[in-house]
């Protein structure tokens, strides 16, 4: 086994980096799960309508990770130096980071009557974090795209524990949804910096300019932004359509299902960059794929039946007595995110082979979704039903693109 994972780097690089997004997941899960024991119900579910956005934002600003991962592939599969272009994208990030920070901020007033806050401040906090949305990608899309899976590991599990410890620290003090949101921005910006050490190591010299492709970059936002509403736009609108003793107890359903996000997040961002190296060898990627789907398949059914068999003990042990368990809900919703973390499987593969239908098809099924979830949401099982049949469908079309798939002929 030790001999197949040392020589297999696909197989290594994939059990490092479910090792760290685990680990990291973990902690992140873990950060949810205090706040929402040391937050009020309505409280818990202000951060995470906050956070709900934030990821909304994070999924868009992550075109950026997959558009510097794909070129930097490119480069180190052509022995190219990819100092130059690190930097020409790093400066590139800061000048829309701090505008997208002042957009926030003028927004903030919309943006707090959204979820319902009381004040302004978690908003500013989130427009801080708005600007490290932009510049980690570009580190960690460096990473990735040169296959520094340990640096990417570390860095992650580092962001992960440090966001845990600010969190914890933020709300002892007083500062509660604001601290909890606060944490975010400053545990990235340290994290940054150890990417940043570990690319110091990135191969330098002259280089031509490399054309960024509009289209590649404006269609990978576009995938991205689906995922993310696909994933988070319920914890937003379950707090507008619902009374704040149910959008609470719902917090504790949000944070819960997102176990079923560890794996595939991990595979995925593994997936990514090795199907583009064999596409530029001219080998077929589908492998790749089918073993990241299998793992993923397999870990979200596992972990959504026991939502379904104990939800009351989980939602009891896990978040405290403050929070009223949804039983067949937390279930449902579970089955859900596995179906959105198999999406981000095809997503990436799509994204890695320029399947443009798969991201269109994508943006079209959400959007259907967002409709339904307007129209009709007079419960929590319906509206967790709609997230089911969107992830059926998304599931369906990534099947049929790859039966299509004429680039790994």
């Amino acid at each position: 086994m030790w001999k197949q994972l040392r020589e297999n780097t696909a197989l290594r690089d994939s059990v490092l980096m479910t090792a760290a997004s685990i680990g990291a997941g973990g902690f992140d899960y873990l950060t949810n799960v205090l706040a929402g024991n040391l937050l009020e119900p309505v409280t818990f579910s202000l951060f995470l309508a906050v956070i709900a956005l934030l990821q909304i934002v994070m999924h868009g600003t992550n075109a950026l990770r997959n558009v510097v991962a794909f070129y930097a592939a490119q480069l180190t599969a052509e022995q190219r130096p990819t100092r130059p272009f690190f930097l020409t994208r790093w400066w590139s990030a800061v000048r829309w980071g701090v505008v997208a920070a002042v957009l926030t901020l003028l927004l903030s007033p919309l943006l707090q009557r959204l979820v319902e806050a009381t004040t302004i401040m978690p908003l500013i906090a989130a427009a801080l974090a708005v600007l490290l949305l932009f510049l980690r990608p570009v580190t960690d899309g460096m990473l990735q795209g040169v296959q520094d899976f340990v640096g990417l590991a570390g860095v992650t599990a580092a962001q992960a524990i440090l966001r845990t410890l600010f969190t914890i620290g933020f709300i002892f003090i007083g500062l509660q949804a604001t601290g909890a949101l606060l944490a975010l921005p400053l545990a990235a910006a340290l994290a940054g910096v150890l990417a940043w050490w570990r690319l110091n190591r990135l191969r330098t010299g002259e280089t031509t300019a490399v054309p960024v492709s509009t289209s590649y970059s404006l269609q990978t936002v576009i995938g991205l932004v689906a995922f993310a509403l696909l994933v988070n736009i319920d914890a937003v609108l379950v707090r507008s359509f619902f009374d704040d003793a149910l959008a609470g107890d719902y917090g504790a359903v949000i944070t819960l299902r997102k176990i079923n996000l560890f794996i595939p997040l991990a595979l995925g961002m593994v997936l990514f960059p090795k199907a583009v190296a064999r596409q530029q060898a001219g080998a077929d990627p589908r492998p790749l794929l089918w073993l990241a789907m299998g793992l993923t398949v397999a870990s979200g059914l596992a972990i959504s039946a026991v939502f379904f068999l104990f939800p009351d003990l989980l939602t009891a042990r896990l978040l405290g007595d403050a929070y009223q368990s949804l039983g067949t809900v937390l279930g449902w919703s579970g089955v859900a995110t596995a179906l959105f973390a198999a999406v981000n499987i095809w997503l990436n593969y799509a994204l890695a082979q320029r399947q443009w239908g798969y991201i269109w098809s994508l943006a079209v099924i959400v959007v259907g979704m967002m409709i339904g979830l307007f129209v009709w949401h007079h419960s929590l099982l319906v509206v967790t039903g709609w997230l089911v049949a969107a992830g059926l469908l998304a599931n369906i079309a990534g099947l049929v693109m790859t039966q299509n798939d004429k680039t790994a002929q």
